[in-house]
């Protein structure tokens, strides 16, 4: 039987010297990224190590605290009065508004917030038939 010695080529070894060349490619583009990335992050991690000593970075957080306590400071300044209240004043406004709550009771018209929530009840039972009716 005779065999050749030339490999047989097929249509498709093309596409595959193309999909290597390019697979080539991409790892070497990858590999240039990741040293490129290292490199830089060395740098910035080595100039933020040489700007920011302790001594600076302790003044940093030392001013911060500073205003910290001015803002907290301020704002209890605000909320001070001229008085103390005590639970007595609490209770006395408690109290007053019980009171005012029931006399407001005895004013209100019951029956007219019946009527207008047995309204909107049935607005809103027509509203959902209709969509209802819209879908099917």
């Amino acid at each position: 039987m005779y065999t050749s010695k030339e490999p047989v080529r097929t249509r498709f070894d093309f596409l595959q010297t193309v999909a290597s060349v390019v697979t080539a490619v991409c790892l070497l583009v990858i590999t240039i990224t990741l040293v490129v990335i290292v490199s830089y992050s060395v740098e910035t991690v080595h100039h933020l190590q040489s700007t920011y000593h302790p001594e600076k970075l302790a003044a940093i957080i030392s001013d911060a605290s500073d205003a910290i306590h001015t803002i907290h400071s301020t704002t209890s300044m605000l909320k001070s009065s001229h008085r103390e209240i005590t639970i007595m004043d609490d209770f006395n406004r408690l109290i007053t508004t019980l009171k005012e709550l029931s006399s407001s009771l005895n004013t209100l018209e019951v029956e007219k917030i019946l009527q207008e929530s047995s309204s909107w009840r049935s607005m809103s039972e027509h509203f959902v038939d209709s969509v209802k009716k819209t879908f099917d």
